[in-house]
Order: structure tokens, then sequence, then C-alpha cells
């Protein structure tokens, strides 16, 4: 019955852009310039086939806001409790789903990774552990044909977790999923660190915090090869990395709060082999959301409130271009 649900509340031939204003999800049809406003009360919105998913605040449910204004219960996701505690990540595309349990047993935890081709496709289980120390899987990445996702083990799955863009990782792994072989990345004695993954998951972005700033490296996943790429100073931590869509660049905040508190965005460019800062100059704290297909701009989102910004790569300049926080576009 719930798949019966999504696939009548499936997008008709238009596209949907989305956007987020406080906890109203607006679906803006780009053909015929109508829209559609979803209220989700909750967090950790995605894009995912022809719908948003989402957690709700009061009973943990993965749920998923439609174009056409239905809610309805995520086919597969089980609520949370005491015992069992979910997470996801969306491939860059929002045509693959990456998501994973951990159940409290007597003797420890249990943790499985699927992988579902946008909201209807086959549950897949990928990965399947358990633990005597209280580990499970963390997803962080899925490629944009779902056939590599990248994930990490933890113990601390059942506390409040920041978004994984904003989540410092060590000990992380590259899944083919059809395989189930996995491939460690190299290890660094600076991490926990942010990274970020490219949507073909060739390439990994850290950015590690020493005591000479920022470092930005380069791994290069099947040869597990990994290269400096360089050091900001004057940050302590960086957050929210994106990678272009061809894997040639990444974006990322940075932020120090000794001293003067401040914050940034900053580029790594892999082919001129440097990374800069592009600005320093924010009207408000803002997150990387996207490059834009020519890499030479960057769409920007609020963290304390609602709004969209267009931030050029080669000057800084950044204009509003939106009061809503945009999420992506719906095929």
């Amino acid at each position: 019955m719930l798949s019966g649900q999504l696939a009548r509340a499936a997008p008709d031939s238009s596209h949907y852009d989305v956007f987020l204003r406080g906890q109203t999800v607006i679906f803006a049809d780009v053909r015929t310039g109508l829209s559609t406003h979803v209220t989700t009360n909750g967090d950790q919105h995605a894009l995912i086939g022809g719908g948003v998913l989402f957690r709700a605040a009061d009973t943990r449910t993965a749920l998923v806001a439609l174009p056409n204004g239905d809610v309805a219960l995520h086919p597969y996701i089980p609520r949370q409790d005491e015992q069992i505690v979910t997470h996801w990540v969306a491939s860059a595309n929002g045509k693959w789903l990456a998501w994973a349990f951990t159940k409290r047993t007597e003797r420890g935890t249990v943790s499985d990774l699927f992988v579902v081709e946008g909201l209807l496709g086959e549950n897949r289980m990928v990965l399947h552990t358990t633990s005597t120390r209280g580990l499970g899987i963390l997803p962080l990445s899925v490629s944009d044909d779902g056939a590599y996702v990248f994930y990490t083990r933890r113990t601390d799955l059942f506390e409040a977790l920041p978004s994984v863009l904003d989540l410092p990782v060590e000990n992380v792994l590259r899944l083919q999923t059809a395989s189930g072989d996995a491939v460690p990345l190299p290890d660094s004695p600076n991490c926990p660190c942010a990274m970020a993954f490219s949507s073909d998951a060739r390439r990994a972005l850290r950015l590690a915090s020493t005591p000479e700033g920022i470092a930005v490296s380069l791994i290069e996943v099947s040869a597990g090869v990994e290269q400096s790429v360089g050091t900001l100073s004057g940050y302590e931590r960086a957050h929210y990395a994106v990678f272009s869509a061809d894997g040639k660049k990444a974006l990322f905040r940075l932020s120090r709060s000794s001293g003067r508190t401040r914050s940034a965005i900053a580029l790594a460019d892999f082919t001129a082999r440097e990374a800069r800062l592009v600005t320093e100059r924010l009207p408000e704290p803002l997150r990387p959301l996207a490059l834009t297909p020519r890499a030479d701009t960057a769409l920007l989102i609020s963290l304390n409130a609602s709004g969209t910004f267009k931030l050029a790569l080669a000057d800084g300049a950044l204009v509003r271009v939106s009061n809503d926080s945009y999420l992506g576009r719906l095929p």
C-alpha cells in the first residue's frame, strides 16, 4: 500500500525546483511556475527519486514529502527507537539512497547497510556487520550510479550527530555494492577530519585540522594515493565540503573560534593543485550546497535561517538569489 501511494504521487513530466522555508518544503513547478507547500516538521531533508526524504521530529520516522502535497512513509527505513537508529545519504544526482540501521542486542550491535534506486527500487543489503564493541555503520556518500558507498563504523550512532557533511570522520572505506568488496582509504594522524567524495567515487577530499591550519589533500581512491593540495592558515575547522560534478574542484567552509570568530569559503582546485580562500566576507553563516555545472560559481545556503546565495569563484562576489534555501531539482 505504501508503494502504491508513492507511485500514485510520482511527479509527472514536469521538473520541480525544491526549496526549504523553515519546516516547509516547497515544490516549484519549472514548467508552470506553480508551487506546492508541504509542512514537514523534521530534519535531514534529502532529495531522492521523486520526493524529499526527511525524519519526523516527533516520531523519528522516515517520511517522504511529494510534489502533489502528500507525505508518505518511506517503504523500507524503520522507525527509530531506543534499540534501533537509522542514517542515510542520497547521491548527488538524487537517484540513489544508501541507508543503514544499527540495532542494540544483548551481545553488542548488529548493523546493516542497504542501497535503493530512487524511492521504490529494490532494497538491497550490501553489508552486514556485528560488533561486541557497539560499532555501527554510518554511510557517508553514495555514487551517482549506486555502485559505491563510502562509510565508516563508530560507537556513537545513538547520540545526536551533526550532518555527515559537518562530521569529522576517520577509518573510511569505499564499498563496491555489487561485490561487497571494501577498500580502506589511507589513514591520517590528524583525523578525525572533514571529508567529501566525488560523485563517481574515484576521489576523496580530506581536510585535516593541524597547528599550521587546514591541510587540504586529495585521495585517488583506486590507487590508494593521497596528495597534498595546500594548507590554509588562520582557521581551525573545515565543514560542508562538496565536489564539483567533474571531480576537479571542491568547495568548503572554514571557521575559527579562538581570537576573533570568523568564517570563510575556500576552494580546492585539483588541476591547479592549489587551495585558496574565495571570500571571508559572509553576511551570515553560510555553507556550500553545490557547484554549478561549469564550476565557476557555487550555491550557498544559510545555516541560521532560510536563504540561498550565489558565489562567483573568481572574485568572491556574493549575491542573495532567494529567501528560501534551495535543495535541488527533481527530475
